[in-house]
């Protein structure tokens, strides 16, 4: 599954994400037991909306967590970093980790899916044009199968 939530700061934007990210958490939990749930995208979720909603269901993993919360993967959307927006103020460019990938097992004995690695992508600056390719990196996770 993949989805790209409400973006913005405005209370209204907030509380459409949460109601967006509590519907992909119910669609997770509903699909059959015998199947493994993928789940992530451009969520634009605050740490503060996730507590609001409850946070990550039980079943559920954040792959980045589950894989051990590496440092150079904290920030999926990094202004220190990458130039693509401008923000005037040199020493106070936004990061965030609006961009999330959630996981549930099967719970069939007999499908072995472990994650195992998480990373972001897109870090480097496309020559032709010296520009990132996107304002955020991308997500990139690792299983044992």
């Amino acid at each position: 599954m993949t989805s790209h939530h409400e973006s913005g700061t405005e209370a209204y934007a907030s509380n459409q994400r949460m109601e967006q990210l509590k519907l992909c958490f119910k669609r997770m939990i509903d699909a059959p037991n015998h199947r493994i749930v993928l789940f992530g995208g451009d969520l634009n979720m605050r740490e503060r909306e996730l507590r609001e909603i409850g946070n990550i269901p039980s079943g559920i993993c954040d792959l980045w967590i589950e894989t051990g919360k590496q440092k150079e993967c904290t920030y999926t959307w990094d202004m220190s970093i990458n130039t693509n927006n401008y923000f005037p103020n040199e020493n106070n460019r936004p990061r965030a980790r609006f961009d999330r990938l959630y996981f549930r097992k099967s719970l069939k004995n007999d499908i072995k899916f472990q994650p195992i690695y998480f990373e972001v992508k897109g870090l480097e600056i496309i020559p032709s044009i010296q520009r990132y390719c996107s304002d955020h990196w991308a997500t990139q996770a690792y299983f044992n199968i």
